[in-house]
C-alpha cells in the first residue's frame, strides 16, 4: 500500500486534500468498520468488491468508485477471486460537501461509474505524483481534485441544458477570454466544433444576435470597464480588446449611438488625453 498524508492548506477556497493512496488488495482484504472525519472516494482500476455503508451493501467493480462520508461507520472488502486494485483521495473543508454533491454523490448515491476510467485513474496518479514532488503540493492536489470531480460528475440531461446551450456557453467563454488576441468568428466556430452557419444558428437561437454582433458587444463592454477602471489610453484599450486602433474603438461606440470613448472616464479622474477618442 502507498499512502500520502497532507497538511491542511492555509487557504484553498474551503477545500483541501488530506490524504491519497493506492493499493493492490490481497484476496478478501477488508477495512473497517471505521469512522473518518473527512470525505473519502475510492476508484477501482481492476477487480471487484463490496462496500457496507448506510445500512446497505454496494457492489463495486472496475471502472467504478464509491463515496464514504464523514462521521459514519463503513466497511469494505475486496473479492476473494478478483480483489480490488484501487486508489483513493480524502478531502475536507467548508466546500467539501458542496463539491461532493456537484459530482453527483451523496448518502443515497454512493457508487459512480466513470465515463473514462483511464482518464480518472491518470488524474489520480498525477495528483499523487504532484503531491510527492512539489513544494506547493496542496495547491497541486486541489487542482487535481477539481478535475477528478469534473470527470466523475454526471452528464447534464435535457432538463439541465440543451446541446445548443452548451455550444453557446463554450463559444461565449472563448470569446470573452480571447478578445485580447482579436479572436474571430471562424476561430470560435473551430473551437466549438461547428461550421460558421451552425454557430450563427446557435447564437440567433440562444441570444438573439449573430456571433459577430456578440463579439462587438463583448468588446464594447470590456472597453467601458477599462475606461472606467484604468488609466490606459484609448489606443491601449483598443489593443487590449483585440482592435488595432483607437479609431476602430470609436467607430464601435458611434455605431451604438454612444459618445466618444474618452468621455466615459469617471469625472474624478479629471481631464484625460487619449488618441482615437
Amino acid at each position: 500500500m502507498q499512502q500520502e498524508y497532507l497538511p491542511a492548506a492555509r487557504d484553498t477556497g474551503g477545500l483541501y486534500v488530506c490524504q491519497m493512496g493506492e493499493e493492490a488488495c490481497e484476496p478478501s482484504h477488508a477495512y473497517g468498520p471505521a469512522v473518518r472525519d473527512h470525505y473519502l472516494i475510492h476508484f477501482v482500476a481492476s477487480g471487484e468488491g463490496v462496500l457496507h455503508a448506510g445500512g446497505r451493501v454496494h457492489p463495486v467493480r472496475a471502472g467504478q468508485g464509491f463515496l464514504i462520508l464523514p462521521e459514519e461507520s463503513t466497511q469494505y472488502q475486496a473479492d476473494r477471486n478478483r480483489p480490488w486494485h484501487y486508489a483513493w483521495v480524502g478531502y475536507k473543508g467548508e466546500a467539501a460537501g458542496a463539491f461532493t454533491r456537484m459530482a453527483g454523490l451523496d448518502s443515497l448515491s454512493r457508487v459512480f461509474t466513470a465515463a473514462d476510467p483511464a482518464e480518472v485513474w491518470h488524474t489520480l496518479s498525477v495528483m499523487r505524483r504532484d503531491i510527492r514532488s512539489l513544494r506547493l503540493h496542496q495547491l497541486a492536489a486541489v487542482g487535481g481534485l477539481y478535475r477528478f470531480f469534473s470527470l466523475i460528475a454526471p452528464e447534464e440531461d435535457a432538463a439541465a441544458g440543451t446541446l445548443n446551450s452548451r455550444y453557446l456557453d463554450k463559444a461565449l467563454w472563448f470569446m470573452e477570454n480571447g478578445c485580447d488576441r482579436a479572436v474571430s468568428v471562424q476561430e470560435t466556430a473551430d473551437y466549438v466544433g461547428l461550421s460558421r452557419s451552425q454557430l450563427y444558428r446557435v447564437f440567433m437561437t440562444g441570444c438573439g444576435c449573430s456571433p459577430k454582433e456578440t463579439l462587438s458587444r463583448i468588446r464594447l463592454r470590456q472597453a467601458l470597464r477599462l475606461l472606467e477602471s484604468s488609466s490606459l489610453t484609448v489606443e491601449e484599450i483598443a489593443r487590449q480588446i483585440g482592435l488595432q486602433t483607437g479609431a476602430q474603438l470609436s467607430r464601435i461606440f458611434r455605431e451604438r449611438g454612444l459618445a466618444a470613448p474618452s468621455t466615459h472616464r469617471p469625472k474624478e479622474n479629471g481631464p484625460h488625453t487619449a488618441q482615437g477618442g
